[in-house]
């Protein structure tokens, strides 16, 4: 069976289905002020894994080694996993876990695998030694020595479009902060 379709699909899909199962589990939530604080300094941390990893690649350019990409090949990926256990957090609710799960799994797994593909073809040699010895998703603990790539630079977080990434934490964080002031079973005094 040809899967590249439905890989296709997955890879296109991932940003709107990344927008719209947190807005569900939003509407379901039941926040606390602890779950909130924990779960969006959860959030944040992963926010600024991608910035920093979005201000370190120039995507199909150069391979990047530098900055998080020295500890792990996936530093974008391994941001959004922070960023939707922080959702799960703050949302109070043990299926919103499952949930995240799932999408993370459908999507970015495969994601993951496609752009990985891609980058074989496309930098070559140099990309399979790289995959050696840096993780797909787990850190090393050190990081790469003596590597080449391109430094951190705000013009390439914009240039990557991370403002989209930012703006979506910002509206979530905003979201589960207004469900935890005004939802009327969280308010003191509610029955």
């Amino acid at each position: 069976m040809n899967d590249a379709p439905l890989k296709r699909y997955v890879v296109r899909k991932r940003t709107m289905f990344s927008l719209l199962v947190p807005m569900v589990i939003v509407i379901f939530s039941r926040p606390t002020i602890p779950l909130l604080l924990a779960g969006a300094a959860l959030a944040l941390v992963g926010e600024a894994i991608r910035i920093w990893a979005a201000g370190c690649i120039d995507k199909n350019a150069a391979l990047a080694c530098k900055g998080p990409f020295a500890y792990v090949r996936n530093p974008l990926y391994l941001g959004s996993l922070f960023i939707a256990a922080g959702y799960c957090v703050m949302s109070g609710l043990w299926w919103a876990y499952v949930v995240m799960a799932l999408l993370y799994w459908v999507f970015y797994v495969g994601t993951i695998e496609a752009e990985e593909e891609h980058l074989r073809s496309v930098l070559g040699e140099p990309y399979l030694a790289y995959c050696q010895v840096v993780p797909r998703l787990v850190p090393r603990a050190t990081p790469l020595r003596n590597t080449d790539g391109p430094a951190f630079s705000w013009a390439r977080v914009r240039n990557n479009r991370e403002q989209q990434s930012i703006y979506g934490v910002t509206f979530f964080l905003v979201a589960f902060t207004l469900v935890c002031m005004y939802h009327p079973n969280l308010l003191p005094g509610a029955r």
